[in-house]
């Protein structure tokens, strides 16, 4: 915020490019961002059932990296949607 106008009571008044700035996101925003908290929330169910499937297919251990690694990627998409909709 380059452009501030400091009025005589000390109140600090945004231009209209500033204000611009300040944007509440609308509803592509909120949109994502429920999208990004539900991909967190559902993670660790993703992971349980991934790592259920790959114990079936492989063994124990194929189970839980694969548990692991779908989970993980749940996290990760959701904290990518939450980034992109609080900016």
């Amino acid at each position: 915020m380059t452009a501030m106008i400091l009025k005589n009571n000390h109140f600090i008044e945004l231009t209209n490019d500033e204000m611009m700035s300040v944007d509440g996101g609308g509803l592509w925003k909120a949109i994502v961002a429920s999208a990004g908290a539900i991909c967190i929330g559902t993670a660790p169910l993703v992971g349980i059932v991934a790592g259920i499937g790959g114990s079936v297919v492989g063994t124990p251990l194929v189970g839980v990296g694969a548990g692991i690694a779908a989970g993980a990627g749940m996290v990760s998409a959701g904290a990518a949607m939450l980034d992109y909709a609080t900016k």
